[in-house]
């Protein structure tokens, strides 16, 4: 799988495969094998030598400490479609949470009735062997939730809609 990546302003390019147990990430034609899971100490070979990392992601930001220097990622897949910001800003005018891609909700952080804050992780949703952490788009009341851990879901779908803060 291809994906995106931008750090400090400037675009690079990753390929992500399965190998054995763990993964063949290429970066800028650069290789390294990954073994492990996000949110979890990894092992990964650079140069041919182990070392341990850590890497996390939460939406489109993937985190990476390496050696004890932290990377910070914005990371897009040119496959998922794209969103507008018109479109954006509409389903968060509405107080609505879609999924940007297809997947699975591998776990909901909320529950019908719960105020939430804008930013605040609300769905879990696993795409393409990442899970990714979706934010509350405003800060509101949970007014439903059509979704449980274990849905697939496609592009677009609705995971949440919160009605938003009287001011």
């Amino acid at each position: 799988m291809r994906y995106l990546l931008t750090r400090e302003g400037q675009d690079l390019e990753a390929q992500v495969e399965p190998e054995g147990a763990g993964h063949r990430v290429t970066i800028e034609g650069r290789s390294h094998h990954v073994d492990g899971a996000l949110g979890e100490t990894m092992r990964v070979r650079v140069d041919a030598r182990p070392v341990e990392g850590w890497v996390s992601r939460r939406g489109d930001t993937l985190e990476v400490e390496l050696r004890g220097r932290a990377y910070r990622f914005r990371v897009r897949d040119p496959r998922a479609p794209k969103l507008t910001r018109r479109r954006s800003s509409e389903d968060a005018a509405r107080g609505e949470l879609h999924a940007p891609m297809p997947g699975l909700v591998v776990q909901v952080l909320t529950h019908e009735g719960e105020e939430v804050e804008a930013g605040h992780p609300v769905v879990v949703v696993e795409a393409m062997k990442m899970q990714n952490a979706l934010v509350a788009p405003l800060k509101g009341r949970v007014t439903s939730i059509p979704v449980t851990p274990g849905t697939a879901v496609e592009s677009g779908q609705l995971l949440l809609a919160i009605t938003p803060e009287e001011p």
